[in-house]
């Protein structure tokens, strides 16, 4: 279980393969400063045991975790001469494994200004994976993996939202791996807002992303186990599309639609060596000689449609109703294709969909 990974071999965690129960413990202490109208900061440990799962009442990403994160931020809510609003925030993250392997050690810095005219500038970027620090869910319960630093840059910006036209934009850019991994990301939308009861808003967001060391899957011959892993590049192309309609303050009718596409290749597949925690990057990998595996490891398609429609009636006070239609279209192959993303769009429609009809009613 991706939560837990009680099996990773240099994880010194007694898995015990008959136990049907689970039992563990998680603490977190925080400290922090939350008035004031300049200076505002929070520090808290966190930790949670091996065995912790809350699965059954709630959504946990991982056990056998300690963390330390800390940030400060400084606010400026007067208007200036040139700005009506300004934050700066600096953050600082660190994770172990509870016996104390270095999963994380990150800073993060971002700001935010709001100008005179109320377009809106956001800014920031992460230095990553500090020192020296390992990811042990990278072979899927296989041994722990060294990682290398990255950074992350991205930027923001969006329109006066008191137009009926309003812009936003957004970049963002991935580099790690010493070069060898690195994407970057970039999403135009306008929002359309037009005699007050109608708006509607159009976003486009274009990903291209080269993962060197993406995890490719898990073999067992006589040899043992080979934790394998490949050069992914890959692509994604989405459009998301919103209509709404306010027939009156108390009747409202809001659409969505989205068609995604992500599609790459697989290419040069090795496994992790008998050195993953190797300082020098080529250290940790080695040839994978299964040439039934390595010839052609191929790639995927994934496309996907998803589209709703909720109508909100508040029939009195406090009272609501809502009736929610959605229909979604899926679709997957094991090869990137050659379709553009029109194509692949186009091919969505020729799929089997899936709707649901959802009616909620409340009363106050």
């Amino acid at each position: 279980n991706g939560v837990h990974h009680f099996q990773c071999p240099d994880a010194r965690l007694p898995l015990d393969s008959a136990r049907t129960l689970l039992q563990g413990d998680a603490e977190e202490l925080k400290f922090g400063k939350i008035a004031g109208q300049h200076l505002m900061f929070e520090t808290a440990i966190q930790r949670r045991s091996p065995g912790f799962e809350t699965n059954d009442v709630g959504f946990l990403r991982r056990a056998d975790q300690t963390s330390w994160s800390t940030w400060v931020g400084l606010f400026d809510r007067s208007a200036r001469k040139y700005y009506d609003r300004f934050q700066l925030n600096n953050n600082w993250w660190q994770y172990w494994t509870t016996d104390g392997l270095p999963l994380e050690a990150a800073y993060n810095t971002n700001l935010h200004i709001t100008f005179k005219n109320n377009w809106g500038w956001h800014m920031g970027g992460t230095l990553g994976q500090l020192g020296t620090t390992y990811d042990d869910r990278a072979a899927r319960g296989g041994p722990a993996l060294r990682q290398d630093p990255y950074i992350a840059p991205w930027f923001f910006i969006n329109g006066d939202n008191r137009r009926s036209i309003v812009p936003f934009f957004n970049v963002n850019y991935y580099r790690g791996s010493g070069g060898r991994t690195r994407s970057w990301s970039l999403g135009p939308e306008p929002e359309f807002k037009m005699a007050g009861r109608f708006s509607a808003g159009l976003s486009m967001n274009w990903q291209t992303n080269v993962t060197d060391n993406q995890w490719f899957g898990n073999f067992d011959d006589d040899d043992g186990p080979h934790y394998t892993f490949a050069r992914l590049d890959q692509r994604t192309t989405s459009v998301t599309a919103r209509l709404n309609y306010t027939f009156s303050p108390d009747i409202s009718l809001q659409t969505y639609l989205q068609p995604f596409v992500s599609k790459g290749t697989y290419s040069d597949v090795r496994q992790l060596s008998a050195t993953p925690r190797a300082e020098e990057y080529e250290d940790r990998y080695a040839p994978y000689l299964n040439s039934e595996v390595t010839d052609d490891p191929g790639g995927f398609n994934f496309k996907q449609l998803q589209s709703n429609m909720v109508f909100r009636w508040e029939y009195r006070p406090g009272s609501t109703l809502f009736v929610v239609w959605n229909q979604g279209r899926q679709g997957f192959g094991p090869e990137a294709g050659e379709e553009a993303f029109h194509g692949d769009v186009r091919n969505l429609f020729s799929l089997h969909p899936s709707n649901t009809i959802l009616v909620k009613m409340s009363y106050w």
